[in-house]
């Protein structure tokens, strides 16, 4: 138990605050792929709460933040029910997902890759990727959360999004 009182209510509030949203984003990345024959958005963004709650949230400084964590929860939550599927005697469909402005189904456990591929080759972009595609920022949005010019947003977001798509295609 921690001594101040008022510490242990920080995380589990700022969940609360953040959790509507958080079902949001478990739509998004479900709604578009063979995701929800293997979890449910509720699901989903439950999970990841309880996630979340267990683990040390001391850093955590607005809903922002608490957004961007739960959505990389949410991915990882998505990726291990993938392998799991995939490591039943039945495979599973691949869970497949889009990217914003973008036509082409790409595979999240690939695309789960190349984002890490990027975030270590620019983490300014990748950031943007996230904002983008975890969060479903528009690009306005992602402008004001990053303090960034439009231009330089938008010029992120693109080559990022042509970085990946050509690091999945490889």
């Amino acid at each position: 138990m921690r001594d101040d009182p008022g510490t242990d209510a920080l995380p589990e509030a700022l969940i609360t605050a953040c959790y509507g949203d958080m079902r949001r984003i478990a739509r998004r990345l479900v709604q578009r792929d063979a995701a929800a024959r293997v979890i449910q958005p509720t699901e989903l963004a439950n999970e990841a709460a309880i996630r979340l709650l267990r683990s040390k949230l001391d850093g955590v400084a607005d809903q922002g933040h608490m957004l961007a964590l739960a959505a990389r929860t949410m991915r990882q939550i998505l990726i291990g029910e993938a392998r799991k599927a995939m490591a039943g005697k039945r495979q599973a469909p691949l869970i497949i997902t889009m990217l914003p402005d973008s036509r082409k189904l790409i595979d999240l456990e690939a695309l789960n890759e190349a984002l890490a591929a990027l975030a270590a080759h620019s983490p300014e972009h990748a950031e943007i990727v996230e904002l983008r595609f975890m969060l479903g920022l528009s690009l306005a949005e992602a402008v004001a959360a990053t303090g960034l010019s439009q231009r330089t947003v938008t010029r992120r977001w693109q080559s990022a999004r042509l970085w990946l798509l050509d690091r999945i295609a490889a």
